[in-house]
């Protein structure tokens, strides 16, 4: 029985480990196998401004909140398997920290909602499928994949793995801080990095916003955008401490 026991629990970890390491080849694959597209600048000689699929840089990837998303639980699947495997005590307790095993899955959570939601507002749904040329569909594989497949298993782990008993306040406020940082990197990045003025969502550019609900006046469109990034935050904070609670209850 203990054998059989073993043999699941090294199962597990190794199947945690595997999920890992994917996360990471696929979002390295996709940086990696970036090609300028010449044709896209071609077909569009006088553009300055863009968003949505990356056309500028193969780092422009590290601006996507879903590839964030993924570094995270994959690093964290490598450091939970490796603390088993090796019975790293500290490691492990900091990953099954409640703070930051709502974190990671929070993330996940959000990444799951606003993908959906501006892949079907977008007036072009692809979901990664932007041409009939072989990478695309691979694009089209590793975006289900990564969007939809990993938040299954993300979500199974954070149900089913007990959580360290920790309580420390000040981390509740390090999601927000992530948040705030991570808009402004890629606000600055997307204005003055590239050979064009790039974002990856439309939440980055008050104009292109405020256009979706049929807005022109410029001081509107900021108002907008300040109140869906309002909006977007508070319900960040929400399912943060949702999970938290979650956990909190469960397995303390």
């Amino acid at each position: 029985m203990k054998e059989k026991t073993k043999f699941y629990k090294y199962f597990y970890n190794i199947l945690i480990l595997f999920c890992g390491f994917v996360g990471l080849w696929l979002f390295l694959s996709h940086m990696l196998h970036f090609s300028f597209p010449d044709y896209f600048y071609a077909n569009n000689p006088d553009i300055k401004f863009y968003y949505g699929t990356n056309v500028v840089s193969m780092w422009a990837d590290l601006s996507f909140f879903t590839y964030h998303t993924l570094i995270f639980f994959s690093l964290w699947c490598i450091g939970f398997a490796i603390s088993n495997f090796f019975n790293f005590k500290k490691l492990h307790s900091f990953l099954t920290n409640a703070y930051v095993m709502s974190f990671v899955f929070t993330n996940y959570v959000i990444t799951v909602i606003l993908y959906t939601f501006f892949e079907l507002t977008s007036g072009n749904i692809t979901f990664g499928l932007y041409a009939n040329v072989p990478f695309a569909y691979h694009n089209l594989g590793t975006n289900i994949i990564t969007h939809y497949i990993y938040f299954i298993f993300a979500l199974i782990l954070f149900l089913k793995i007990n959580s360290s008993e920790s309580k420390n306040k000040i981390l509740c406020y390090f999601p927000i801080c992530y948040l705030i940082v991570y808009y402004i990197i890629v606000k600055i990045t997307g204005k003055f990095a590239y050979v064009i003025e790039w974002y990856p969502y439309v939440i980055f550019d008050a104009k292109s916003l405020g256009s979706m609900f049929g807005i022109s006046n410029y001081t509107w469109c900021v108002v907008v955008l300040i109140l869906a990034l309002m909006i977007i935050g508070f319900v960040y904070m929400f399912l943060y401490n949702k999970c938290l609670k979650y956990k909190w209850q469960s397995h303390f």
